[in-house]
C-alpha cells in the first residue's frame, strides 16, 4: 500500500464538513482544486442532504423546544378535513402529546450532541449563492434530523420517531414523517435570549411573538456537514455527468403539516356555526376572523396561525355567507 493510500484511509470518515470532504475527494482523484463553494454548488443543484451539528448547555431559565411539523401518522384514521368540530379535539390532543415526546427527546439529544440537523435545500440555494463565505446565511428551516446511533437514516423519517411514541389509552401513537423542525425559546425576555444565543454556537436572531420566540441561527459554509454515503453518490453523479433533474427549482414543500389541516379545518367549524347562530345576519368576514383567531388560540393550536388575523379568510371562504363579505354602509 502506497503512502497515498494510506493517507486516504485516513481522510475516509463516516461524515465530513465540507473542506474535510474536498480533501478527501482531491486526494482520492490526485487533483487539488476542488474547494467547499464548488462542493456546495453541486451539493445544492443536485439536492443531497447536509447538515448541521451542535451541542448546548441546558438553558437555565425559560425552555428550549423544538417545534416539529409532521406530514404523516398512525394518528389518523380518517381525512381531517371530513371530521367534526367535536371530533377535532381529541387528535389535537394526541398530535400535542406526540410533538410534546419529540420535541423533549431532541431536546435532551441535542444536549448530549447526539442529533445532526437537515439544512433545507433553500438555505443551501441562498448559502451557494452568497459571494463571501465568510457571511452567516439564515437557517430557514431544518428539515429532518438524524441521530448518532442512527446516522445513516432517511432525515425525514428518522427511526428515532417511533422510539418517541406516546401511549394513550393502550395505544401506541407516533409520526410517520417530519417536516420542519424550528427552534423555539418560551420567552421574549431579552436575558433569556442572550442566554440561548451565548450557549448555541451560531450567530443568531430571534423573531418575538406574543409569548415565545423562534430562534433563527445563521450559519456559515465551514458549519454543513456531509455524510461519507452521500458524499460518495455526489461523487458518482459528477464523475458520471448525470444530468440534473429539473426541479423547476423549489418545488412546493411536501404536504402541509396535520397541526395546521388541524387549525384550518377547527377555524372553518367555528366560523360556520357562529354564521348558523348570526341570525340577524351581523357578523362580517372581519369579525368573524378575530373570533375564530381567539377560539384557536384556545384550542392550543395558536402557533398554527397566520402572521396577521385578515389572513383567516381563505381559511373560512368555504363557509363564509354572501351577507358577511358585503361592505359595511357607508357613513352618512
Amino acid at each position: 500500500m502506497n503512502k497515498n493510500d494510506v493517507a486516504l484511509n485516513f481522510d475516509t470518515a463516516e461524515y465530513y464538513n465540507l473542506q474535510e470532504a474536498c480533501d478527501y475527494l482531491n486526494r482520492k482523484h490526485k487533483i487539488d482544486n476542488l474547494i467547499p463553494k464548488k462542493l456546495l454548488k453541486q451539493i445544492s443543484s443536485r439536492n443531497f442532504n447536509t447538515f448541521i451539528h451542535f451541542r448546548m448547555d441546558n438553558l437555565s431559565n425559560k425552555p428550549l423546544r423544538i417545534q416539529v411539523e409532521s406530514y404523516e401518522s398512525n394518528v389518523f384514521s380518517d381525512n381531517i378535513y371530513n371530521l367534526a368540530q367535536d371530533e377535532l379535539i381529541p387528535f389535537i390532543e394526541k398530535i400535542n402529546k406526540v410533538e410534546e415526546s419529540i420535541s423533549s427527546s431532541l431536546v435532551d439529544e441535542l444536549y448530549m450532541g447526539f442529533i445532526l440537523f437537515k439544512v433545507d435545500e433553500y438555505t443551501l440555494f441562498n448559502m451557494s449563492l452568497n459571494s463571501n463565505m465568510d457571511n452567516a446565511t439564515q437557517l430557514l428551516l431544518s428539515d429532518g434530523f438524524v441521530h448518532k446511533l442512527s446516522i445513516n437514516d432517511d432525515p425525514s423519517k428518522p427511526s428515532q420517531l417511533n422510539e418517541w411514541s406516546v401511549d394513550i389509552d393502550g395505544k401506541q401513537y407516533y409520526f410517520e414523517e417530519i417536516g420542519g423542525l424550528s427552534f423555539v425559546v418560551d420567552s421574549i425576555k431579552h436575558k433569556d435570549l442572550v442566554e440561548f444565543d451565548n450557549k448555541v454556537p451560531f450567530l443568531c436572531t430571534f423573531d418575538k411573538r406574543d409569548t415565545f420566540s423562534f430562534a433563527q441561527l445563521n450559519i456559515k459554509i465551514d458549519d454543513l456537514i456531509i455524510l461519507h454515503k452521500d458524499l460518495l453518490k455526489l461523487e458518482q453523479e459528477t464523475l458520471n455527468n448525470e444530468p440534473i433533474e429539473d426541479k423547476s427549482k423549489f418545488e412546493a414543500r411536501r404536504g402541509v403539516s396535520h397541526k395546521k389541516v388541524l387549525a384550518q379545518s377547527l377555524a372553518k367549524h367555528i366560523a360556520d356555526d357562529c354564521w348558523q347562530q348570526d341570525t340577524e345576519n351581523k357578523i362580517k368576514v372581519g369579525e368573524m376572523c378575530d373570533i375564530v383567531w381567539s377560539k384557536i388560540i384556545d384550542s392550543g393550536l395558536g402557533k398554527e396561525l397566520p402572521d396577521h388575523r385578515e389572513n383567516i379568510k381563505p381559511w373560512i371562504k368555504e363557509v363564509t355567507p354572501a351577507y358577511a363579505s358585503e361592505a359595511g354602509r357607508p357613513p352618512l
